[in-house]
């Protein structure tokens, strides 16, 4: 009996030791992906509800379009969040991170994964992070808080800090720029995506000197047929490289094991003899016809 215990707890501690190198790996790899994240603090704005308050953070497009809700702390009183249900309409029910808020004493974070309500991936460019707060009923925007905040998504990361909007401060935004291996979408920094597209093999060039290598890492997005020009004098690989002559590689040779190659095409023996011939015939069919 006390040895199967053991065994037992044996069992459940190597159960756990997998589960959290499985949890750590799925984090890492998350914290990885592409992404924005934001955090602010809010003011009052003086309403007769304060110091409770509704908060709503949304994405636009440069056109003004709204792309998603990202944050959302209201629940009955979303109806005075304006300018929100104005954009997102008054059913939306995406981010719901909580419920009316008692106070204004912790700063709130939102994320964004860029993608759209609709779940794909927003193109590069200048998008538009809104934020609005409200303390009291109201139908107008006029007496609530309205935040705007831009940022680019492309290639490079960004960082902002200390940025105050309209009741909004201490904001910070983050935009990580690293590319987002299997979301459908050949980001920046990527050859293919999903890896399933990647090549796993390559087709092979004609030329001798202008072999075609596999690079990169289908597991990372990355994997691509790159031509890898030889310009090493080198015997027995079927290139004369520029600059070698037979006495350094013997494939520049009409001996060797791969004679008559010459940047992977003839240049000597039985097709170069061809050629001299061809020369020669015309050179004496023209002295023929001078006569």
């Amino acid at each position: 009996m006390h040895t199967r215990f053991v065994r037992d707890v044996g069992y459940a501690a190597i159960v756990r030791s997998v589960l959290v190198a499985l949890f750590l790996l799925t984090t890492a790899t998350a914290t990885r992906a592409q992404g924005v994240t934001a955090t602010f603090t809010t003011t009052p704005a003086g309403g007769n509800f304060a110091p409770k308050n509704v908060v709503a953070v949304w994405i636009e497009d440069s056109a003004g379009t709204f792309v998603k809700t990202i944050g959302r702390w209201a629940a009955t009183r979303k109806g005075d969040l304006v300018g929100w249900t104005q954009k997102a309409g008054a059913n939306d029910a995406d981010a719901v991170s909580g419920a009316t808020r008692p106070n204004h004493t912790a700063p709130l974070t939102v994320m964004w994964d860029l993608k759209s309500k609709a779940g794909t991936v927003v193109p590069d460019g200048t998008y538009t992070l809104r934020m609005e707060l409200a303390d009291s009923n109201t139908s107008t925007t006029t007496p609530n808080h309205e935040g705007t905040f831009t940022f680019v998504k492309g290639p490079v990361a960004q960082m902002q800090s200390g940025l105050t909007s309209n009741g909004f401060v201490t904001v910070s935004i983050n935009f990580s720029a690293s590319a987002a291996c299997n979301n459908g979408v050949v980001d920046v920094g990527e050859t293919c995506d999903p890896p399933g597209s990647c090549p796993a093999t390559c087709t092979q060039s004609a030329d001798a000197c202008m072999p075609v290598m596999l690079v990169g890492d289908a597991a990372t997005c990355t994997a691509a047929c790159e031509p890898q020009p030889i310009t090493a004098c080198v015997g027995g690989d079927g290139c004369c490289p520029m600059g070698c002559d037979e006495a350094t590689d013997v494939d520049c040779t009409a001996t060797g094991s791969n004679s008559n190659v010459v940047g992977g095409c003839a240049t000597n023996g039985a097709s170069g003899g061809g050629l001299v011939s061809l020369i020669v015939g015309l050179a004496l069919l023209f002295a023929r016809r001078r006569r």
